[in-house]
C-alpha cells in the first residue's frame, strides 16, 4: 500500500480493496470497457468515509453491511448479484460453507471470478479459480496471490463468510449511472447507518466530524489512522477525477446539460483540494507507523487538515446535490 501519488494519480491503481475487486470482476463481463475512475465513481466508492469516533479504529473502512451496499452499488453499473455470508463475525456453519464454494463454481465456470472476504487477511480480494482434487481455491489480494484450502474460506484471522458473484449484467446508460451514483454519494454525507445503530462508526460529513473527536480525545489509533489516511487521499482523488470526466463527457448544448458540466467542474475542484488536504495528512501520518497522532501539537495539526477536508467535502456535497436536482427534473 502506498502514501502517495506515484500510482494513484495514473487512476490505475486503487488502494479501496472492495471497489478494486469489483473493477478486476468487471474485466470479464460486457462491462470490461468502464475504466477503474469510472468504477470508483459510478460506485459512489469515490466518496465514502467511515470513522470511530472512538479511536479511528482500521476497521471503519468495512464498517458497513457489505451485501446491501455491494449489490446497490453493482446494480448501479447494470449488474445483478447473488450472495452468500456477510459481516456477522462468526465463522460459517458447514453448510454456509457449502453454499458458497456452490455459487464459487458457478461463477468460474462462466469465467467471472468473484468478490471475497479475509482470503488471506482481513480485506477484500477476488477468487478466480478452484481444484476439486487438492480442494483449494486461486485468489488474489492486494497482498498476495496464492492458494487458500475450501475449509479456511470464511475461517481466517477474521471469522465471517462473505462472497459476491455477478449473475447477469445489463446495459446502464452513464447518465443513469451518475443519477444513481449521485443519490449514492449524497445519502452516504448525510445519513447514518452504515453499520448498526448506536455503534460508533459515522459516516459522510459526521465521519470527518468523528475523526476531529478522536484526535481531540488523543485516543487515535497509530495505525488505522495512517490507514485512514491513505484510503481518503485515494478515494478523493478519484473522486476529482471522476467529476471532470462527468464535465468532459456532458455533451448536450441544453441549458441544464451546461449547467451540469460546470457544476461538476466545480466539484472536481472542492474534491481535488479535499485530496491536497489528504495529502498532507499522510505525509505527517505515513502508512503504516503512522507519526504520533495523540502528540498535542500533532493532534492539532490533523484537525486543521480534517476541518479544511470536511468544509471542501461539504461545499463538493452542495454541488452534488444541485446535480441531482437537475438529472431528477430530467426524468420526471
Amino acid at each position: 500500500m502506498g502514501n502517495g501519488s506515484d500510482y494513484t494519480r495514473n487512476f490505475t491503481h486503487t488502494n479501496v480493496t472492495d471497489t478494486g475487486s469489483m473493477y478486476s470482476i468487471l474485466q470479464h463481463t460486457d462491462l470490461k470497457h468502464l475504466s477503474l475512475v469510472e468504477v470508483v465513481g459510478y460506485t459512489a466508492n469515490a466518496f465514502r468515509i467511515i470513522i470511530d469516533r472512538e479511536r479511528v479504529n482500521v476497521a471503519g473502512y468495512s464498517a458497513f453491511e457489505w451485501p446491501m451496499h455491494h449489490e446497490e452499488q453493482f446494480a448501479n453499473l447494470g449488474v445483478r448479484t447473488r450472495y452468500e455470508g456477510g459481516p456477522t463475525s462468526m465463522p460459517p456453519t458447514p453448510e454456509e460453507l457449502e453454499r458458497a464454494l456452490e455459487l464459487i463454481q458457478w461463477s468460474l465456470d462462466r469465467g467471472i471470478p468473484v468478490m471475497a472476504w479475509d482470503l488471506f487477511v482481513p480485506d477484500f480480494g477476488i477468487i478466480y479459480g478452484y481444484n476439486d482434487e487438492t480442494r483449494t481455491l486461486r485468489c488474489r489480494h492486494v497482498t498476495k496471490d496464492g492458494e487458500l484450502p475450501y475449509e479456511k474460506l470464511g475461517r481466517g484471522q477474521a471469522p465471517e463468510l462473505y462472497v459476491m458473484a455477478v449473475t447477469e449484467t445489463i446495459v446502464v446508460d452513464k447518465r443513469t449511472m451518475l443519477r444513481g451514483a449521485l443519490q449514492l454519494a449524497v445519502r452516504h454525507a448525510h445519513e447514518q447507518g452504515y453499520k448498526r445503530e448506536n455503534s460508533n462508526y459515522r459516516n459522510g460529513l459526521a465521519g470527518y466530524d468523528a475523526w476531529i473527536e478522536a484526535f481531540g480525545h488523543r485516543n487515535v489509533e497509530v495505525y488505522g489512522n495512517s490507514l485512514h489516511g491513505v484510503m481518503h487521499y485515494d478515494q478523493r482523488v478519484f473522486a476529482a477525477e471522476f467529476m471532470k470526466q462527468v464535465s468532459t463527457e456532458l455533451q448536450g448544448e441544453s441549458a441544464a446539460d451546461k449547467q451540469l458540466r460546470f457544476l461538476a467542474k466545480q466539484a472536481a475542484v472542492h474534491y481535488d483540494n479535499v485530496a491536497n488536504n489528504f495529502t498532507k495528512f499522510v505525509m505527517q501520518f505515513p502508512f503504516p507507523k503512522g507519526g504520533d497522532p495523540n502528540d498535542s501539537e500533532e493532534a492539532a495539526a490533523a484537525i486543521r487538515l480534517l476541518t479544511k477536508a470536511r468544509s471542501e467535502e461539504e461545499q463538493g456535497v452542495t454541488l452534488l446535490e444541485q446535480m441531482l436536482r437537475i438529472l431528477d427534473e430530467q426524468v420526471e
